[in-house]
């Protein structure tokens, strides 16, 4: 299943590898990455796609939470596949 975090991280050394690096221990595969960086705030609102069979997405976000440069977590609904929307129309 496919999930879209939302992570607010501090501009510093090791933040950004920290945070990927519990993604993919917890079993979770990075299937995209959009960064924006705020110079002013010294921080980055990053947005990650992953992807996980049967991995809870909640659990995730809780655990990067607790991250120490990490100051804010959202997790967005996950999407339902386009083939099955269209699937579940046709009938």
């Amino acid at each position: 299943m496919n999930h879209t975090l939302k992570l607010t991280i501090q501009r510093v050394e090791g933040a950004l590898i920290r945070a990927l690096g519990l993604i993919e221990r917890r079993g979770f595969a990075v299937t995209s990455i959009n960064a924006e960086a705020d110079a002013a705030a010294q921080q980055m609102e990053l947005t990650i796609e992953v992807r996980s069979a049967g991995r809870s997405a909640d659990v995730l976000a809780r655990q990067i939470e607790k991250l120490f440069d990490v100051r804010a977590v959202t997790l967005m609904p996950a999407e339902e596949p386009a083939v099955a929307l269209e699937e579940s129309m046709a009938c």
